[in-house]
């Protein structure tokens, strides 16, 4: 299992993950605002859902067109911010793995017209290492007012003992892959849970046992096309396929399920 804990310390208004709070753009309207596919056909307006991505890459190369240091295509971020912004992305939680990742999403955020700015202070990775995490977070859980474990893709017993300390647990594509994932998505409280998309990695590829629910598909080309994804590179636009996912497993309702991820993810890291 490989926990990556985001946290927000008692007294300490914000975080080192960047909190982007984005808008609809001046001069756009509903009517071609939404413009995706759903169930093959084209979408209608989106605006009813509400996200916080709280795990997203934006600081990526990827997002510039720069796979493995080759400039591949163009830089497209802000369509890539554009696209999850049409399918209700309120605010991205930028990942910092490092001070330079972290420098470079207050650049990122500070360049863009977004209403709302917050950091939140730590995102840690741990590998294997459940029972050691398990550990820290007892000795320490006083500490800090809140936190995540995301990129979840544990245990139900592991689901329990994080809940029991009063933490949050984070679902992305990679969280969805197996039908016991899917089991352990069921067993955890509505209250308790976050969404994400590790955009532009972990996204819901065929072979996950979550794929058979997704309703919403976008234009996607293998090669780099104006106006539509790229094949193989996840984006934000894609949260709405973690609900899709996450509401028919847990055979809840997508609105519903929506604001109760939106709310928790607010009280925790932006109020």
């Amino acid at each position: 299992m490989t926990t990556r804990f985001l946290q927000r310390p008692r007294g300490f208004p914000g975080s080192r993950r960047l909190g982007l709070g984005a808008g609809q753009p001046e001069g756009r309207g509903d009517s071609d605002y939404f413009r995706f596919r759903r169930g093959g056909n084209r979408a209608a307006n989106m605006s009813r859902f509400k996200f916080v991505d709280i795990g997203i890459n934006l600081t990526d190369p990827m997002f510039r067109g720069i796979y493995r240091g080759v400039q591949k295509h163009q830089d497209d971020l802000q369509d890539v911010i554009e696209r999850a912004v049409q399918i209700g992305v309120k605010k991205f939680m930028i990942t910092g793995g490092n001070l330079q990742d972290s420098k470079e999403a207050l650049h990122l955020a500070q360049t863009n017209d977004f209403d709302r700015l917050q950091f939140c202070p730590k995102d840690t990775q741990l590998k294997n290492s459940h029972a050691e995490f398990l550990d820290i977070m007892k000795r320490n859980r006083d500490r800090c007012v809140g936190g995540v474990v995301h990129s979840f893709d544990g245990t139900k017993e592991a689901a329990a003992a994080l809940t029991d300390l009063d933490l949050y647990i984070g679902f992305n594509g990679c969280s969805l892959k197996t039908e016991a994932n899917l089991e352990v998505l069921k067993s955890i409280p509505s209250e308790k849970l976050m969404i994400e998309t590790d955009a532009p990695w972990c996204g819901v590829k065929s072979t996950h046992a979550g794929s058979k629910y997704i309703k919403t598909s976008f234009p996607t080309k293998k090669k780099w096309e104006n106006g539509h994804c790229v094949k193989d590179r996840n984006e934000p636009c894609h949260i709405i396929q973690i609900l899709e996912i996450m509401s028919a497993v847990r055979e809840q309702d997508p609105l519903e399920l929506a604001n109760t991820l939106y709310n928790n993810t607010i009280k925790i890291f932006f109020s």
